[in-house]
């Protein structure tokens, strides 16, 4: 640090680099204080900051001022030169030398005062950075002034509840000093009275005086142990709060990663989708009807992986067998629930973004709408419809907390190569039949769904 003394011989960039200085360790102090001699140090360095500006700018205006003085007289040189001009030759020649020769020391004058003048502008600007820096340095010796007050204020307000708390323990003490006075006087008469019982009544009150102090040291000793349990207790709080920070900074990070994996979670369930298949054929044996000679069946074997053998009785030979291949083949004593069971990953992927259309297929009787639909309302009986929208809006429902889903239901029907609109309020539009042909892709389908996700 530089002495106050030496101020006049520092150089400016000095005095700039000292204020700087003061700054940066005031900033690291924050809510330290700043000492006196620091304060007095930081305004001798701004006075002679502005000292030295000030004689800078009074040099630089003289010199405008001899700069100005000095071009006059030249402008004047000039017009007795140019009356001159008329002389002869020769004495034109001087005077257009002289001429040039004044020209050229004006140009130099004027470079002079430009440079004069753009050393008034730096000065003008230096003396605004010192400002700041001097505005800069108030308001941080006012911030830390008032802090200091506030530690001030803190402290005298806890040694006034200290003192309380003294006052009150004193005249705890100075009444039991007033009772023990008192039995001091009624030994002293008892003593005049029974000369025989002093010595008993001496040790008794001896013995309560050291029961007093031992007392007193002991309400000492509970305050000094209640402000270390104070101060532990800050301790504690403020480590319980830095631990409650780093708490909830894990909590962020675990709901980042958790964003991240369930979308790679999503990822990697559509593309073991994909790897199943995007085209998917089950066949689903219908059982006998009530009436109906379960001994005629077609069908002579059943596979795990999906095979099915139908026997034909009218052919011989290998034309009466022939195999099929599906991704599974379901018995007639598959339940409903089993049928969806391969189907219900698929309604996963619709919310994910994925196209999936799902249809049956069949001859009229096959049990198409057993399967789609089901035999009843109740819930055992739901076909692949009904289950496939409860499907939808409970997926829909868990993710509200990161996905917005909108689901909208289109129902058409497709009857004799021509499709009406189910479920439109136009009476008239619900008649009037499309024809097949022109009618989009997307309503091949019996029903169809659309999502909107937000």
């Amino acid at each position: 640090m530089m002495h106050s003394n030496s101020l006049d011989n520092a150089p400016t960039q000095s005095l700039i680099s000292v204020v700087n200085g003061i700054l940066d360790e005031s900033i690291e102090r924050k809510k330290g204080e700043i000492p006196h001699r620091v304060v007095y140090l930081l305004r001798k360095v701004v006075q002679e900051i502005e000292r030295r500006l000030y004689i800078q700018a009074e040099h630089i205006r003289s010199q405008n001022v001899i700069m100005k003085r000095r071009e006059q007289k030249y402008c004047s040189k000039i017009k007795v030169l140019e009356m001159l001009v008329n002389g002869t030759n020769e004495e034109n020649q001087m005077a257009i030398n002289r001429l040039q020769i004044v020209k050229n020391e004006k140009s130099k004058i004027e470079e002079r005062r430009k440079l004069s003048e753009q050393d008034v502008h730096r000065l003008m600007r230096e003396k605004e950075h010192s400002e700041n820096i001097i505005a800069n340095l108030k308001k941080d010796i006012e911030a830390m002034n008032r802090l200091h007050e506030q530690q001030l204020e803190q402290t005298e307000r806890k040694a006034k509840e200290m003192e309380e708390q003294l006052t009150t323990k004193v005249k705890e003490v100075e009444y039991l000093l007033l009772q023990s006075k008192k039995k001091v006087e009624e030994v002293e008469t008892a003593s005049r009275l029974k000369s025989q019982l002093w010595d008993k009544k001496e040790d008794n009150f001896q013995s309560h005086m050291d029961n007093q102090q031992l007392i007193i040291k002991d309400i000492r000793i509970l305050s000094r142990s209640c402000e270390n349990d104070m101060y532990a207790l800050q301790m504690q709080w403020r480590n319980e709060i830095s631990n409650l920070g780093s708490g909830l900074k894990c909590l962020v990070d675990a709901a980042e990663n958790y964003h991240k994996v369930l979308a790679e979670n999503q990822k990697l369930f559509n593309e073991v989708q994909e790897l199943k298949g995007n085209i998917r054929v089950y066949c689903r044996v219908r059982p006998f009807l009530s009436g109906q000679d379960k001994k005629s069946t077609t069908i002579d074997y059943m596979g795990e992986n999906g095979e099915l053998l139908i026997s034909n009785p009218f052919k011989q030979g290998k034309d009466g067998h022939r195999l099929f291949k599906f991704n599974k083949v379901f018995s007639p004593f598959a339940s409903q629930a089993e049928v969806f069971s391969d189907i219900q990953p698929l309604i996963r992927s619709v919310l994910d973004g994925f196209n999936v259309c799902i249809f049956a297929y069949g001859q009229t009787g096959s049990g198409k709408t057993y399967t789609m639909s089901g035999p009843s309302t109740s819930k055992q009986d739901w076909g692949v419809n009904y289950r496939a929208l409860n499907d939808l809006f409970d997926i829909s429902l868990s993710r509200r907390n990161a996905f917005s889903y909108e689901v909208g239901v289109q129902m058409v029907e497709i009857y004799n190569e021509q499709v009406r609109d189910l479920l439109s309020n136009d009476i008239a539009q619900r008649r009037n039949a499309w024809d097949l042909e022109h009618f989009s892709t997307q309503w091949a389908c019996c029903s169809r769904c659309k999502l909107a996700l937000s």
